[in-house]
């Protein structure tokens, strides 16, 4: 099933890059969601639209959960966490990186992710205990286990509260690691840490359906995949990287928080 699964999800990802390469044709049609930063678009929703469909019309008793709405029930125990545009802010100032995240729970056990870097036409697959590839060259994740050599990947949620307490857990990190990257693409930065391009990413608060693809892709590729309480920041604390990497980021960066806490 599994085998049948990954083609469908490549073929699904493909549609909805398809329209994303309509993005100038009729506009953007753009407007926020949650926060003047939080942005959704017409591609949004029409890349939305070609997944429901396409899966739907191969398997309906499946359950999908997209970003821009979709939560259907199913009963045959596979759940698809769909990301129809992860990098809008991106597209929408024409920064090349953005993707579609197309994830696969079986059993709600991430199982399976295809990610399709759709400015770049780079395809990630990986199927968790299988390992993953980049347009079929086999991915590893990085071995480098001192954080103070570590490339580090982080996000930030559009809200000014939060990216207030956020910048301070920036503070805190970025002495103890070589430096630090921010892509605005969750599921590609966990496809970095899969490449080994990133020893390490970190963001608060991200949806299931920017984690769920990447996250196993990254695990396919033999990273670890930690999902913790963040305590005052938005939940959950997703930290990525060799599992020494994540044992010592998710000290500091917890640290830093009970600092704020406390404060």
């Amino acid at each position: 099933m599994l085998e049948e699964l990954r083609v469908l999800a490549i073929e699904a990802a493909r549609a909805a890059a398809a329209v994303h390469a309509s993005r100038k044709a009729g506009g953007l049609e753009v407007s926020s969601k949650s926060d003047s930063a939080d942005l959704v678009t017409r591609i949004d929703r029409e890349a939305e639209a070609a997944l429901v469909r396409l899966i739907s019309s191969s398997r309906p008793n499946d359950a999908i959960v997209s970003e821009e709405g979709t939560d259907r029930a199913g009963t045959s125990g596979v759940t698809w966490i769909l990301d129809p545009l992860d990098g809008t802010t991106n597209l929408v100032h024409g920064y090349p990186h953005y993707a579609v995240a197309v994830g696969v729970l079986i059993g709600n056990v991430r199982k399976l992710g295809v990610v399709l870097d759709s400015a770049n036409d780079r395809l990630y697959v990986g199927a968790v205990g299988q390992g993953a590839s980049r347009d079929g060259k086999a991915l590893a994740a990085s071995s480098r286990r001192e954080l103070k050599a570590a490339l580090v990947g982080t996000g930030f949620l559009p809200s000014d509260r939060v990216r207030l307490l956020q910048a301070e857990v920036l503070k805190a990190v970025l002495p103890r690691v070589r430096d630090i990257r921010r892509s605005g693409s969750a599921a590609l930065d966990l496809c970095a840490v899969a490449e080994g391009w990133l020893d390490a990413y970190y963001e608060f608060g991200i949806g299931r359906w920017d984690l769920a693809a990447g996250a196993a892709i990254a695990e396919a590729a033999g990273a670890t995949v930690v999902e913790l309480d963040p305590g005052i920041l938005p939940g959950p604390l997703v930290i990525a990287g060799n599992e020494r990497i994540v044992e010592d980021l998710a000290e500091v960066i917890l640290a830093s928080v009970r600092t704020l806490g406390a404060g």
